[in-house]
């Protein structure tokens, strides 16, 4: 394998992202006789809805509008990067928004990843990915303690408007993240109680599990914060700028 020196150390942004919960849908399948995925409950729907959004419509919506995103799936695993800031942080609030608020057999997909910046090569003709920038984007994702997607500091530090309504900073811990449900104040959020409903049952769910009911607790604060957020004209005009009407629902 031979990597051009000067490309490798261009710096460019990744994000590495993966499904929470989903190592516990695959140890609860068997195969049948055709070595066809068997599942029981949501974890089929789960499965299916990650699978066909990888495989069919990111792709689509990279080819369709052009896009210089480089993207590798790997099971539940998403690798993103591009040479500029900009078209990462939009594909990553359509894919985390669109994946949570998935009504497709009630399947709503909750994510967690990091996004980075720095020195690697990623090449998704050639399966090819590799570089320090890579490794702290998989490290990052693994020490998220909670169901959002965050930005290391040197990156969350370069963004500017309007750009900046797509990302939030946890009061907490001081954390930056895509602030993936904010589309809640602009476009019509016909499943929000349905949204509502699965972070209630996943905290009664989880509630003698003291690492995960932590994670869909901070989603409901996140939620509730969203939901009580009254946005400003100027916030209005940026979301505007990024997202026109009739391309919000991708």
């Amino acid at each position: 394998m031979i990597i051009d020196r000067e490309e490798y150390l261009k710096e460019k942004y990744i994000a590495f992202v993966d499904v929470l919960g989903f190592s516990d849908m695959v140890n609860n399948f068997r195969f049948n006789k055709y070595y066809d995925f068997k599942f029981n409950g949501t974890g089929k729907d789960a499965f299916h809805v990650v699978n066909n959004y990888y495989h069919k419509v990111l792709v689509e919506m990279i080819y369709e509008n052009e896009s210089q995103l480089e993207i590798t799936t790997i099971s539940d695993c998403i690798i993103v990067s591009s040479k500029t800031l900009a078209p990462l942080l939009i594909f990553l609030y359509y894919y985390q928004s669109n994946m949570i608020y998935n009504d497709a057999a009630n399947a709503r997909i909750v994510t967690r990843g990091y996004l980075t910046k720095g020195c690697f090569v990623h090449d998704q003709k050639k399966n090819l990915i590799v570089g320090e920038a890579y490794q702290r984007a998989v490290a990052g994702e693994r020490n998220t303690k909670y169901p959002r997607i965050e930005i290391d500091k040197i990156v969350a530090d370069e963004i500017q408007e309007p750009f900046n309504i797509l990302v939030k900073e946890d009061q907490q811990d001081s954390k930056y993240y895509i602030n993936y449900l904010i589309r809640e104040k602009f476009v019509d959020m016909y499943c929000r109680t349905p949204l509502e409903n699965f972070i209630d049952d996943k905290i009664k769910e989880y509630e003698n599990n003291e690492k995960i009911q932590p994670k869909y607790i901070w989603l409901k604060t996140y939620h509730e914060s969203i939901k009580n957020y009254q946005p400003t004209e100027q916030d209005c005009k940026k979301f505007n700028r990024l997202f026109p009407p009739k391309e919000r629902d991708i």
